[in-house]
């Protein structure tokens, strides 16, 4: 089974285009079929009228988010006393997602801070996702969450496997699925194959960058994604993979490790 690379946008062709509309444009005219987005505040309109006129998949969208918060702008799912902010933005994301025809939401964690305890989050974070896999089921749609790394996101309330495991077993949703973002994982916890292994049955999505500096996948780094790809195709995995990696020079001429790992986009 051969892998489908998705273009992730909050990362891909910035340097060229400042709106996500152009984005996937220039997404499209670079041989991607697909692309993962954050929610398009202020700009849904010209979204859904580039993904028609490209015909491109919108493998991924990321909730939305509150931009005048420091705390909330990494999400709002596990952040007490932000219930309500979290069903209106996952409202929205979900009218959204419906409009580009995405099936796939991530459900952004948000910032841990000291004014409540650990326990407080996870009580937050556990009811919301509930919430969230009663509404995306009636829109037969699937949520993702995603542990990540401090070096990336200090204070970031998801921030191991293990921690997710134990809120998926809580959520007990087969529709809130986790998000194995390799460059996050080997910070995190290293033993990436063992790691995925273990956590085969509730992988939901992946994405890949090299580690530590998050450049394309070919790049000398702690990962060999020569092995990691496979180990992927392995598993079985047949969605998109989203490439979230910050570009050394530009994204098209940092395409060329697709072809160098023996892939096509």
């Amino acid at each position: 089974m051969s892998l489908k690379f998705a273009a992730n946008l909050n990362f891909l062709f910035t340097e060229r285009a400042a709106t996500i509309a152009e984005r996937i444009r220039l997404a499209h005219q670079s041989g991607f079929r697909a692309v993962e987005i954050p929610y398009p505040e202020g700009e849904t309109g010209d979204v859904v009228a580039a993904v028609k006129d490209t015909g491109m998949v919108v493998s991924l969208v990321n909730l939305a988010f509150d931009k005048s918060d420091d705390q909330l702008r990494f999400g709002s799912t596990s952040v007490p006393g932000s219930e309500k902010l979290f069903s209106r933005q996952l409202d929205a994301t979900i009218e959204f997602a419906r409009d580009v025809g995405c099936g796939k939401i991530h459900l952004t964690a948000g910032l841990q801070k000291g004014d409540h305890l650990e326990t407080d989050y996870t009580k937050t974070y556990t009811a919301n996702l509930k919430i969230a896999a009663d509404r995306l089921r009636s829109s037969q749609m699937v949520g993702v969450i995603e542990p990540i790394n401090k070096y990336a996101v200090p204070g970031y309330y998801m921030n191991s496997y293990s921690k997710a495991a134990g809120v998926l077993a809580d959520v007990g949703a087969d529709n809130i699925r986790l998000l194995a973002d390799l460059y996050h994982l080997q910070h995190l916890h290293g033993n990436v194959s063992k790691t995925l292994d273990e956590h085969k049955s509730l992988i939901g999505h992946f994405q890949i960058a090299q580690v530590p500096h998050r450049h394309e996948p070919d790049v000398s780094g702690e990962l060999d994604y020569g092995y990691v790809l496979k180990l992927l195709q392995q598993f079985g995995y047949d969605g998109w993979v989203g490439c979230e990696y910050k570009p050394r020079t530009t994204t098209v001429d940092g395409l060329g490790w697709v072809a160098k790992l023996g892939y096509t986009l």
